[in-house]
């Protein structure tokens, strides 16, 4: 029993000993370790802020213009042409292939963006990879779409004609969305990739649900093309 106690009185004594030693070694170091945790501190801040950014930047998969997208295909899928009063089934086909090529391709365009955020520096380069996605995914669907109607049998020309005029139908439609990609990125209420990004993919959304109104209009200014043709 008396060796218990005794050990028991050296292990506090001991105890005792290791903290002030470790209360001295605090006391001569204590700004160096304030900063030590300071720095750790910021360290674990900072992934933590990072990791939830990223996270941000990633759920904008869910974001509503691919739910657009899939609601204007729809739309699209049940549009019929007329030549003549009478029902052209060439025409209306053709106009379901060309407005899912350009569907597929905005999809694809943006959602490959959004996967690539990330890892762009900053805003400028960011608004520089917008612009330059845009024009992907106008050179992926169009390309797309004349193969598709060469394969199909539509003559090269008529193939052309129908890409440019729907083209041309769109044009005020490009120009308004990039007026207001840039507007977006030189206004003070966007200040983070996230936030750019966000605001952009809301003028694509709308940009998206006009695709059948100019769609219709460019494919009713094809008069007859395509009336006889088997496809």
């Amino acid at each position: 029993m008396d060796n218990f106690v005794s050990n028991l009185s050296l292990i506090e004594q001991v105890v005792v000993l290791l903290t002030v030693i470790a209360s001295l070694l605090i006391y001569l170091f204590k700004e160096r370790c304030v900063g030590l945790l300071g720095e750790i501190k910021d360290s674990i801040s900072n992934v933590l802020f990072k990791n939830k950014i990223e996270q941000r930047i990633l759920s904008l998969h869910d974001h509503d213009m691919f739910g657009v997208i899939e609601q204007v295909r729809l739309e699209c899928k049940h549009t019929k042409f007329y030549t003549h009063k009478k029902f052209d089934a060439t025409k209306s086909e053709m106009f379901v292939d060309f407005m899912n090529f350009k569907l597929d391709s905005i999809a694809k365009g943006f959602g490959d963006l959004i996967d690539r955020t990330n890892s762009i520096e900053n805003n400028t380069e960011l608004k520089r990879e917008i612009g330059r996605t845009m024009g992907r995914i106008i050179t992926e669907y169009t390309e797309q779409t004349r193969i598709h109607f060469y394969k199909k049998g539509i003559p090269v020309k008529d193939a052309d004609d129908a890409v440019n005029t729907f083209e041309k139908w769109r044009m005020d439609t490009v120009q308004a969305v990039e007026s207001r990609v840039g507007s977006i990125f030189s206004s003070n209420f966007h200040r983070t990739k996230y936030e750019n990004l966000l605001a952009v993919l809301e003028v694509i959304s709308m940009a998206i649900s006009l695709i059948p109104k100019d769609g219709v209009g460019a494919f009713n200014a094809i008069n007859g093309k395509f009336k006889d043709l088997k496809y």
